[in-house]
């Protein structure tokens, strides 16, 4: 039989290179908040998603770090003309369908659902220790985790939607764009809520769903970008940057950094920034 499954495995990158697949990659994000690009087109990839490419789409990670996550992940192999392969046991009405459904949707990045995690979990362990009849179960697991991927992108695709933004939604995709402008700026999770006229919880669940990530976490994003910029760009002392990026002491914006950077040091960052520009 041929071969159904190129790669699959368990993976934490603090940042996914851009690159290109032969086959269909399903991906399932256990932990962590990313922003994740397909074809230049970036979008949030929360906890509990599924996330696909189809075979040869660019796609990586739109942020310089994005560490403190876990995702489980199969590449299938690719069918002749399609994105399936033969191998997997659909119908060509079906093939179809399915095939369909993949290349129309504009959108990577869906609710994963319980299922999904289960179906890449046990196929990526059949792959890592195979066991008796390993070939007709990697089929099996293979073929449904194709069938649960139409699933999501269908539910999502069905749902009924309003025809434009809410009030909350417009308001907080306003706030979204004002913090990524000017991080510096000094905000409270009490401020952000009162800034978009809602209630703190129903806040921060508007604000996850429009952002991918809390406020607090976001905005701690957003101020590490910027004070990865200062340190590429200028000779400033980083108790100054720190400061200048909104951060109240030295030490908490060293304990950020590092959260954000994957375990890396600002002055750390700095010396290899400046040794880059040196190649």
């Amino acid at each position: 039989m041929a071969k159904l499954v190129l790669q699959s495995g368990v993976g934490s990158l603090a940042k996914l290179a851009r690159h290109r697949n032969a086959g269909l990659e399903i991906v399932y994000v256990r932990r962590g908040h990313l922003l994740w690009q397909t074809e230049g087109v970036a979008e949030p990839v929360p906890p509990g998603s599924v996330y696909f490419t189809l075979p040869e789409q660019e796609h990586g990670s739109a942020e310089e770090f994005e560490p403190g996550h876990e995702w489980i992940y199969v590449i299938l192999a690719p069918g002749k003309a399609g994105p399936l392969h033969p191998g997997l046991g659909f119908t060509r009405a079906e093939e179809r369908e399915i095939s369909g459904l993949l290349k129309g949707s504009r959108r990577h990045s869906f609710d994963g659902g319980a299922a999904m995690e289960t179906i890449l979990g046990e196929l990526e362990a059949e792959m890592r220790d195979p066991g008796y009849l390993h070939e007709a179960r990697v089929t099996a697991l293979a073929r449904a985790a194709v069938i649960e991927l139409a699933r999501c992108v269908r539910a999502h695709r069905t749902k009924v939607e309003p025809a434009v933004r809410s009030g909350a939604q417009e308001r907080v995709r306003r706030l979204v764009a004002v913090v990524a402008a000017d991080p510096a700026r000094s905000w409270t999770l009490g401020e952000m809520a009162a800034y978009c006229r809602l209630g703190r919880t129903r806040f921060a669940t508007v604000f996850r769903d429009q952002a991918g990530d809390s406020p607090t976490r976001f905005l701690q994003r957003m101020r590490v970008r910027m004070a990865c910029r200062l340190l590429r760009e200028n000779e400033r002392s980083i108790t100054h940057i720190a400061f200048q990026c909104g951060f109240g002491t030295s030490q908490y914006f060293a304990q950020i950094f590092r959260r954000h950077t994957g375990g890396m040091k600002a002055r750390e960052y700095r010396n290899r920034s400046a040794g880059a520009k040196l190649i």
